[in-house]
């Protein structure tokens, strides 16, 4: 019995090594998945990687690298299907949750990205992306004093960021503090002269 089950696990472990691609052909692949991407050719840059994904159908890298592409294609579904299936790997997966919140940005569904944007900060309270989508979903529902307390945590480690400085400042603004809103967007235009938010609100 037991050399049945060692000849069934080399026979097994054969057609594994058979079926896997070479370096050359995961690089060529991914090369040429990039490359389509650049030029916008999200069709071709997921038809690259489909050896990839038939090969290593729950690899984290090929599942998030669709899971991008679907997603820059307008294709949410299966840009979740996918990312939730990188997740299922490295479940802590700052990149992947980040991904995910995007798809919930493009079909505006701002409570979802409070709930998302929350996921990541239990693992990267400062991350950066998180903090501003999550900030931009506040300023959506018209919770103005939330997202004044995000922009000032995030201004805490980026006092000279303008995109938190801008957060601020409209939300201040939209809240009825207009004064104190017109000098953070005086501040806002001595960093970046040509800030067109900044701009709108001191041409009003």
């Amino acid at each position: 019995m037991k050399k049945i089950y060692l000849i069934l696990f080399l026979f097994i472990a054969t057609i594994t090594l058979i079926a896997e691609m070479t370096q050359k052909e995961l690089e060529d692949a991914y090369n040429s998945s990039i490359k389509y991407e650049t030029g916008q050719k999200y069709d071709k840059a997921i038809s690259a990687l489909g050896k990839v994904i038939k090969e290593y159908p729950s690899g984290y890298t090929v599942n998030y690298r669709l899971g991008w592409l679907y997603y820059l294609s307008g294709n949410y579904s299966n840009a979740q299907k996918h990312l939730e299936t990188a997740l299922l790997i490295y479940p802590y997966s700052v990149e992947v949750l980040n991904t995910i919140n995007l798809i919930n940005v493009a079909k505006l569904e701002w409570e979802q990205v409070e709930i998302q944007s929350v996921k990541v900060f239990k693992i990267d309270h400062y991350n950066y992306y998180a903090n501003y989508w999550y900030s931009v979903a506040l300023m959506k529902q018209k919770k103005y004093d939330a997202a004044i307390k995000i922009a000032d945590k995030m201004l805490a480690v980026f006092p000279t960021n303008v995109v938190f400085l801008n957060i601020l400042a409209e939300s201040k603004f939209l809240k009825g503090e207009k004064d104190e809103a017109m000098l953070i967007f005086s501040s806002v235009i001595i960093l970046d002269k040509d800030n067109e938010l900044a701009k709108y609100y001191l041409g009003r």
